[in-house]
């Protein structure tokens, strides 16, 4: 039976909380696993995992995460499908994220606390279980998280400004985050061991994680808010073969693929581009943070309106142009910081503020652009398919990041001296990649036509509204 209820923003807000925890959790694989687990010499953490090479170049942490990621990405059909014919009491979304909150946030804590000494074997393979379990855990919670989205708010306008709302909790922990060094820095004050105040830090956050996620996955009854459509009946494969057969999804999914793969690089030597190429002291690199999310989610009451008022492609565009000059420039950012001695921090701030914009848009935009996608699709065909559609995305960033993950942490090592894990070659390297990968995904971007899909969300709403009446 149809609901006739409305939700209420504070029900939505409180659903959005798990972006809390998504932000948490990623800062901690994306911006400290290598850094953590492929140290520098002025980290203080000693290497836990053997330092030998596959084929002479790919890093174990290279090989543990590409792996795990790949096996992660496996899950997600699955857990797409079972979401989508679900029959419970509980909902078809919300019962697979109640059940998968507090694995994915325990998940992630254990991924660092490798219990064996230093070089061990037995910690890379710790490592790899529990990313595998980390990852399989976020599958289960996400998934279906994203696909309740465009059930529980089926007006594509009103939902830009929700997935704003959404990415300003999501980059608010990020930026949390980013202050990680600041707060390992207050534990090593206190007479810890650097190993230990890293550990003590990703817990607080780990528990952080965990309420948030509980609160999101209780915040309402699923059946009050969601109308009641037929499911689709397909099998996995069958169901992902109807998914690519969208061309617009297609086209965008491939320009996101390789903006996630030129983020996921960014993300994960942004700490490394701080302390070696600029120089900034680790105890400051959380102000260079600060001041790229701070002014991000004040861009983003601009980018809700040029989105109204012309496309949501537009400022996606801008943002993608912006990194590929800025990653571009991340190659020559020694020289840079040579030329204006006593600046670095200075220039490490003017680099927050370039990438601020464009990291709002990246962040807010391709959640609500698929959202579109999704929703027009089940107004053609009547069919919910928003399982398999959130599945699709997310095994594109999934794959995107094992790829990142694999080819950064190599590309990291080249040029270091012995006994370190990252050479200064390699840092500048991952611009490069970075601005290739950016420039892929504008292809791709300018491909998508975004005023045809929600033309045709306006146009399929009064049609079937009409028919209603």
């Amino acid at each position: 039976m149809d609901s006739v209820k409305e939700i209420s923003r504070g029900k939505v807000y409180q659903f959005f909380l798990c972006d809390v925890a998504k932000g948490l959790f990623n800062g901690m694989i994306g911006n400290y696993l290598l850094y953590f687990y492929q140290p520098t010499v002025k980290s203080g953490i000693i290497s836990l995992l053997p330092s030998n090479k596959i084929l002479g170049f790919i890093t174990i942490m290279a090989l543990l995460t590409g792996i795990s990621k790949v096996v992660d990405a496996v899950s997600d059909p699955l857990v797409a499908n079972l979401s989508d014919k679900l029959n419970s009491k509980y909902g078809r979304r919300m019962s697979f994220m109640r059940l998968s909150a507090i694995p994915y946030a325990v998940a992630v804590l254990m991924i660092f606390l490798a219990p064996f000494p230093a070089g061990a074997v037995g910690n890379a393979v710790w490592v790899g279980i529990w990313l595998i379990i980390y990852y399989t855990a976020y599958t289960f919670y996400f998934i279906p998280q994203r696909a309740l989205i465009p059930e529980i708010i089926p007006d594509a306008k009103k939902r830009v400004g929700y997935y704003a709302v959404s990415t300003a909790l999501f980059m608010g922990s990020s930026a949390v985050m980013y202050a990680t060094t600041l707060f390992v820095s207050f534990f090593k004050q206190a007479g810890f061991d650097a190993i230990t105040s890293w550990r003590l830090v990703f817990t607080i956050f780990a528990v952080v994680g965990m309420a948030c996620l509980c609160a999101s996955a209780f915040a309402f009854r699923e059946s009050d808010y969601v109308k009641t459509h037929a499911t689709p009946q397909d099998s996995i494969w069958k169901s992902f073969g109807i998914v690519l057969k969208n061309k617009n999804f297609v086209l965008f999914s491939a320009g996101d693929l390789a903006s996630y793969i030129s983020m996921a690089f960014f993300q994960t030597a942004m700490l490394y581009y701080i302390t070696i190429l600029l120089g900034i002291k680790e105890s400051q690199s959380f102000i260079v943070m600060a001041v790229a999310i701070g002014v991000a989610i004040c861009s983003f009451p601009l980018i809700v309106k040029i989105s109204k008022k012309f496309n949501k492609k537009l400022p996606l565009l801008v943002g993608s142009y912006i990194f590929a000059v800025v990653f571009a420039l991340i190659f020559f950012g020694d020289m840079i910081a040579s030329l204006m001695p006593g600046l670095e921090l200075v220039i490490g701030i003017v680099m927050g503020l370039a990438v601020a914009f464009p990291f709002a848009a990246i962040n807010i935009l391709p959640q609500s652009i698929v959202s579109d996608i999704i929703q027009e699709d089940s107004l053609v065909s009547g069919i919910n398919r928003e399982g398999i559609f959130s599945a699709v995305k997310t095994f594109i960033e999934k794959i995107a990041y094992a790829v990142a993950m694999v080819i950064v942490s190599s590309v990291l090592a080249i040029g270091a001296n012995a006994g370190e894990e990252v050479g200064l070659l390699g840092v500048k390297l991952t611009g490069i990649f970075a601005c290739v990968f950016t420039v892929v995904s504008l292809v791709f971007f300018h491909l998508y036509d975004d005023k045809k899909v929600t033309e045709n969300i306006e146009r399929l709403k009064s049609e079937r509204n009409k028919e209603e009446a």
